[in-house]
């Protein structure tokens, strides 16, 4: 009676394959008097390896077992599914199943399945090949002296780069499959021995409670780990650069890696660690504090400056010496508009071009940016417009926005720094304050899977800050203290 449920679940399968418009294929065999079924999906399958792995060896197999110009003989045993499996097939990546129901599921992941009637279980064989590009060199982890491999949009490729740079057996890839519909596969990557097991057991239970029909980028995983949906700091890192990986392998975080796309998450991220780039590792100590404290800096010129500008021209001008003060004056005597209304226009304009310069094709988008912010900028001076203090001002936090190696956290300034105008523009000095607080408190309230997202500032662990100032590996004697690892010592 089991054997004819099976019998009928399978006919039931193949069937609704050939029916249906799904494209899925069907490959019927007769090998010793027995009917072998191939199901396999043509875009997703190596149709070389589906061939000299599968077929040739079975039917190989079926003609040494019959000579030559005579019939089988219906005494002849029939295959079983385990013979094909152990000493038939070429296949190096095999599976016994008896789950019937995810034959579908399997097939569209460019499995080959592999079944016969009479038997439970059936083979899945891995013949999976998907369209790839080449490994590149990184687009957003730029670097002078680094590795130039960047991960792409398949998740074994990613896979085999980590492995290259960490050949540790502590190293842990645990799998998960989410979206009900594109079922993309799901990586979350640490080393068992180090990692503090909290960050894990938050990671995965946030994956699992993941329900949605489909999951396209790694940016799906991230908002959907996130603590709150409107935090404005980020609380993950991005990489495609499999050396920053590895890197914080080391120091006892997390990576996830999402079929399908080329960026890494890593978590947790601590405010600081977003301006620390490769780099700042592999360059002599005092270039690499230099590079960090600028990158620093940046950070806060492109929050500010637009709001201290308009503080310093409309409140408080007496703060700057004197010959400048008529200096100012005389540049914005015929500029129409306030100072407030004049940087948010330009601060508009400047975002503006900078999604321009974004969508443009590579071989245009450089020249027109530089081009446009040129004659913009000169013909809105001449035409009285706007200040040329305004203009310098507006370029240099333009510039300053782009310093930070991970560019998401530059994100919240895009926003903050309208607030800022706002409250500067009303209020002054005070306004200002006042909007540096409401940020100060934002930032500070932020956490990364439980971790002080201030660390090591606040609270103060100097042996923390001094490691992450340094960033020279001969100094470092242990792991940032704020992720509580198990193993601490590095040498």
């Amino acid at each position: 009676m089991l054997k004819n449920s099976v019998e009928k679940e399978y006919t039931s399968i193949i069937d609704e394959f050939k029916k249906k418009n799904t494209g899925v294929s069907v490959r019927q065999l007769k090998l010793l008097n027995t009917e072998v079924y191939i199901l396999y999906l043509p875009q997703l399958t190596d149709r070389d390896k589906l061939s000299e792995c599968i077929l040739k060896p079975l039917l190989q197999g079926n003609a040494h077992s019959t000579p030559q110009g005579e019939l089988q003989s219906p005494t002849v045993q029939k295959l079983s599914i385990e013979k094909i499996a152990y000493s038939m097939i070429y296949i190096d990546d095999i599976e016994l199943s008896e789950d019937i129901a995810k034959i579908q599921d399997y097939v569209l992941k460019g499995k080959s399945i592999i079944l016969i009637k009479s038997s439970e279980q059936f083979i899945i064989a891995n013949t999976t090949k998907v369209q790839q590009r080449s490994i590149s060199s990184p687009d957003l982890d730029q670097t002078l002296r680094g590795p130039r491999d960047s991960f792409t949009e398949n998740t074994d490729t990613n896979l085999s780069l980590v492995r290259y740079r960490i050949k540790d057996s502590q190293l842990r890839i645990e799998p998960f499959t989410v979206g009900k519909r594109t079922k993309t596969s799901v990586s979350v990557i640490y080393i068992e021995d180090v990692v503090n097991q909290k960050y894990v057991d938050e990671i995965r239970n946030r994956i699992q409670k993941i329900n949605i029909d489909g999951i396209i980028e790694s940016s799906y995983i991230q908002n959907f780990i996130l603590n709150h949906t409107f935090d404005m700091f980020p609380q993950a890192g991005i990489t495609e650069s499999s050396d920053i990986v590895a890197g914080n392998l080391l120091e006892g975080k997390v990576c996830i890696l999402v079929e399908g796309s080329p960026i890494a998450l890593i978590l947790p991220k601590v405010f600081v660690e977003f301006f620390d780039s490769n780099d700042d590792h592999y360059n002599n100590v005092y270039i690499s504090v230099l590079t960090k404290l600028i990158r620093i800096f940046s950070f806060f010129v492109a929050l500010t400056a637009s709001s201290l500008y308009v503080s310093v021209v409309s409140f408080h001008p007496d703060i700057i010496p004197a010959q400048y003060i008529l200096a100012l004056a005389i540049a914005r005597g015929s500029v129409p508009f306030n100072a407030l209304t004049e940087a948010i226009i330009m601060e508009l304009v400047a975002e503006l071009l900078k999604e321009a310069s974004i969508r443009l094709p590579k071989q245009i988008g450089p020249a027109i940016g530089i081009v446009g912010t040129i004659v913009i900028g000169q013909a809105a001076v001449q035409a009285k417009l706007v200040s040329p203090l305004m203009v310098i001002v507006v370029a240099l936090v333009t510039m300053s926005s782009f310093v930070a190696p991970d560019y998401t956290i530059m994100n919240p300034v895009r926003i903050y720094k309208f607030m800022l105008l706002l409250f500067t523009g009303v209020l002054g000095l005070f306004g200002f304050t006042m909007g540096m607080t409401i940020i100060v408190i934002n930032l500070i309230s932020t956490n990364s899977l439980g971790t002080v997202y201030t660390a090591p500032i606040s609270p103060l662990n100097l042996t923390d800050l001094r490691n992450y100032i340094l960033s020279n590996i001969s100094l470092r004697k242990g792991r940032p203290e704020f992720l509580n690892t198990k193993d601490s010592t590095r040498q």
